[in-house]
């Protein structure tokens, strides 16, 4: 693959998932603008975390909520006040453009292991899907560097079948 394909197919991938930040693939409608306090009273009722701890970043109208579910799986949720997109830190691995309004369900099925991770057929991108109910699957790709995030190894080692 020359330079000027590689180029073109990142900003393709990049365009694609920016697309589908934009819009919800079910009904082609925005996504709805985010309420932080809403956001974070509902993770806090999920039950989900034992505890949600809401950080102010500047500018004002950020916030980073730190979140732990269990000892393996720690989250910060970046979430801007009025904005229909977050971005979701886990084990030091970015999870850019996920709906806000779907971002429990994203959490839900990340901490279930419901992740599908795979390199593609040229090995040159790690390519991660999270299943979302009605949505389809979330998808986003990254540069393959010769190493796999842990949990991405774990998500991996999950989708093999066992070996007889």
């Amino acid at each position: 693959m020359d330079i000027l394909s590689a180029i073109s197919n990142a900003v393709a991938r990049w365009q694609e998932n920016r697309r589908h930040a934009e819009r919800s693939l079910r009904t082609g409608e925005p996504w709805p603008l985010t309420d932080v306090a809403a956001f974070v009273a509902a993770v806090e009722a999920s039950g989900l975390f034992e505890s949600v701890e809401v950080v102010p970043v500047e500018p004002p109208r950020l916030f980073d909520l730190r979140l732990e579910a269990s000892e393996d799986h720690f989250f910060i949720v970046m979430v801007v006040d009025g904005y229909s997109a977050c971005r979701i830190v886990f084990d030091d691995y970015v999870f850019d453009w996920v709906p806000t309004c779907l971002a429990l369900e994203f959490l839900q099925a990340v901490i279930a292991g419901e992740v599908e991770v795979t390199l593609s057929p040229s090995g040159g991108q790690v390519l991660v899907g999270v299943p979302l109910a009605g949505e389809g699957t979330w998808r986003e790709s990254r540069d393959f560097r010769g190493g796999f995030e842990p949990w991405e190894a774990r998500a991996m080692a999950r989708g093999r079948a066992p070996e007889h």
